[in-house]
């Protein structure tokens, strides 16, 4: 007996010890360490209320598209909805599956990086990879890009197993989830054509080509029904039109670029000063330089060495290579280093495969040296905001924010409650959130240099049948956003209309009420508002 008992046991030690349970491993730690660190940490990013905001409406009888203007398109308001159905109405629960797409992206870099190069340099791959992203807080937000990157990673996995285990339900699978993915970012649908290209090129799986497309067909009729099943067939399809009409104009960013420049990040410094910026800045800007770095280093090799480039073909690099391309491609106009961090995984797999299979042993540790130290700085960084933060109660939840955070959102609170009425000019969804004020308009935001006169004169229009009792405002400066737009100079980032409103209509709370740099406003009284616009009309 106590031989058999030691067999099993054997066995289940074996079993946990399999690449497979150690990326499940990884997706439990970094899932249960996020929520408890970031879970219900105040972030003011300008994005994340995009769904909150999205998802609250949705939670409370409104369609998207219909009711109200959808910036994206469906899939990452539908699971934002769905985790509000679950767990209720709160930041925790917002930030539910952004920190599940963190953790496998995590779970899969170490999946694919250990099975090319094993476990030990899957390891490092990950806790690398950790650490330079999860310790920027705001990259942890409610963001469409993080849910297509975790569905389309999972997608690409499938398909390689699909060549290992030789099983259709792997391709049918894979399909589905890549239309799940690209209905949550439409460009991350250019990872079909490189599944296809790569299923055409290699004669014994053509017979897969047909599970493939299948699940392909699937997901996109699932889709369709959905839309049809609400009523949002129609607006949405015009929301695409409109979407390409308005923005590229104002989000597109030169590949590898920063917000402001890697001129003003690194300053007037000079000497060893200007070293260590440098390398922090190098490491901030990885994800920029490994697409490049694997790109290059796989071409060579595969070109030059043939029995390389068969172990590659075998082990399905070429495959991932252009998934990588696809990956870097699907974040055009704003192919920024904000935005291909979200698109980071495959860059980190292919460079430290690379890195563990040619690269000098020297240069190995001397890299390894670099980043570790880097990771360590960036680590206890962020641990030490943390430690600083406090607690302030919101309809939301109780919140951990900065002194200064807490303190201005307290104001807020006071102020405005759950159900009244606010407008927030022109950026900041996340304060609908925040404050669960209602919203008069059908816009959670009017982007500047994005909207246009139909969009402002839209919104007004609600403003005047419906006044709200509060307004927050944000003075945008024409430097600020070009600082944010560099290539936006051609385009107008006032609303005239609002702004002449506004003035007309509200005075400043007093003493001054400001959050994350919006000020609030409270609606004049009648006898103000007649007399300030007998001013106006003379």
């Amino acid at each position: 007996m106590v031989r058999g008992g030691g067999l099993v046991l054997i066995r289940v030690v074996r079993r946990f010890n399999t690449i497979g349970a150690s990326a499940a491993l990884i997706f439990a730690v970094v899932s249960l360490g996020l929520l408890w660190l970031h879970g219900n940490r105040l972030v003011f990013n300008n994005d994340e209320g995009i769904i909150l905001d999205a998802a609250a409406r949705m939670l409370h009888g409104e369609t998207l598209y219909r009711d109200f203007f959808a910036y994206m398109s469906p899939g990452s308001y539908w699971l934002q909805e769905a985790a509000f159905r679950l767990f209720g109405v709160s930041l925790c629960a917002g930030r539910l599956v952004v920190i599940f797409d963190f953790a496998v992206e995590c779970a899969f870099l170490f999946w694919f990086t250990a099975r090319l190069a094993g476990k030990t340099a899957g390891f490092a791959a990950a806790v690398l990879f950790f650490a330079f992203q999860a310790t920027a807080p705001e990259f942890l937000l409610a963001q469409h890009r993080m849910d297509s990157t975790a569905l389309s990673l999972v997608s690409i996995a499938l398909c390689l197993e699909g060549q290992r285990r030789r099983q259709a339900w792997y391709w049918v699978t894979a399909g589905v989830l890549i239309v799940g993915a690209s209905v949550c970012t439409p460009s991350i649908a250019l990872l079909a054509p490189a599944t296809l290209g790569w299923l055409l090129a290699d004669r014994p799986f053509r017979r897969f080509l047909i599970p493939y497309i299948c699940g392909l067909c699937a997901g996109s009729a699932a889709f369709a029904a959905a839309l049809v099943a609400n009523g949002s067939i129609l607006p949405f399809i015009n929301h695409m039109i409109w979407l390409r009409r308005n923005y590229s104009d104002v989000n597109i960013m030169p590949y590898g670029s920063i917000i402001g420049g890697y001129g003003s990040s690194l300053g007037a410094a000079t000497g060893m000063d200007r070293v260590v910026r440098s390398l922090a800045l190098f490491c901030f800007a990885l994800p920029a330089v490994l697409p490049v770095v694997a790109l290059v280093a796989w071409s060579l090799w595969m070109l030059l060495r043939r029995v390389e480039r068969q172990w590659a073909a075998q082990n399905g690099i070429p495959y991932l290579l252009a998934c990588m391309v696809m990956y870097v491609g699907s974040t055009y106009p704003r192919a920024d280093v904000a935005h291909l961090a979200f698109v980071a995984v495959l860059p980190a797999v292919l460079t430290a495969v690379w890195i563990d299979r040619y690269a000098p042993r020297w240069l190995t540790a001397a890299l390894l040296g670099v980043l570790v130290v880097w990771a360590g700085v960036f680590l206890a960084q962020a641990a030490s905001g943390l430690r600083g933060e406090v607690a302030v109660v919101t309809p939301v939840g109780t919140l951990l924010a900065t002194p200064s955070d807490a303190q201005a959102v307290g104001a807020l609170l006071q102020a405005v409650r759950p159900d009244d009425t606010l407008y927030v000019h022109p950026y900041k969804p996340l304060l609908y959130f925040l404050t669960q004020a209602r919203n008069p308009t059908r816009y959670s935001y009017l982007a500047p240099g994005m909207m246009t006169h139909n969009e402002e004169a839209a919104a007004l229009e609600a403003l005047e049948n419906s006044p709200p009792r509060w307004l927050l405002h944000f003075p945008l400066s024409r430097a600020e956003f070009l600082r944010v737009f560099p290539h936006a100079a051609g385009l107008d980032h006032r609303f005239p209309l609002i702004e002449a409103w506004r003035e007309r209509e509200y005075v400043p709370v007093e003493p001054p009420v400001i959050v994350a740099g919006y000020r609030l406003y409270e609606r004049r009284p009648q006898w103000l508002r007649s007399r300030e616009y007998s001013k106006t009309r003379r």
